[in-house]
């Protein structure tokens, strides 16, 4: 996970709360304007999934709620806070889609926080620890993504820190590396 600084509130959605108070996420009137925001959050995040750090597009995402819109006993008054939206990939089986509904504030270790990349590690076979109620949540040791971050590990582990921050850690057009997260951990562990 890597700490995402959230840009000010773009102008659409401003305008838009303010022409329609009443009016949430789910409403019929925001509907045109979900890919707008989408965009908004992808270049926000660099190109990376909020929670796994997984390369992401518009066609292979979604805005994501940390707090859900919907989480059964209530509905969230959050849907439509900037503050609260991310970009998470859409693998069924891990980060947003995983979480689906499920969250406890107390526990969550979100993107948000600036201090969230200090609550995990990582390991050479690509195994992260850590915060494990997140880890769990949002199935953060699913086998694709062990795979990936052990991939990474290895290109990474006969290189010196120069060459690691030369060649993985610049943007290229505007977006990191995948697995920025990884490749951040493990220049800071040298």
């Amino acid at each position: 996970m890597l700490h995402i600084l959230k840009n000010e509130e773009p102008q659409f959605l401003t305008d838009f709360k303010k022409k329609h108070p009443k009016k949430d996420y789910d409403s019929e009137e925001f509907a045109q304007y979900r890919p707008v925001l989408k965009a908004e959050l992808i270049k926000e995040q660099k190109g990376l999934c909020a929670y796994c750090c997984g390369r992401i597009t518009h066609e292979k995402s979604h805005n994501e709620h940390i707090e859900p819109r919907h989480p059964g006993k209530y509905v969230s008054n959050r849907s439509l806070d900037y503050t609260n939206i991310v970009a998470s990939c859409n693998t069924s089986e891990t980060c947003g889609n995983k979480k689906e509904n499920h969250y406890d504030p107390e526990k969550f270790v979100s993107p948000l926080d600036e201090n969230c990349e200090e609550k995990f590690t990582y390991y050479a076979n690509g195994e992260i620890v850590g915060d494990k109620y997140t880890i769990d949540l949002l199935n953060l040791n699913a086998y694709e993504l062990k795979n990936a971050r052990k991939s990474v590990m290895r290109q990474l582990q006969y290189l010196d820190k120069e060459t690691i921050e030369t060649y993985y850690m610049n943007e290229e057009n505007g977006e990191y590396q995948a697995y920025y997260n990884v490749i951040k951990w493990f220049w800071k562990t040298m």
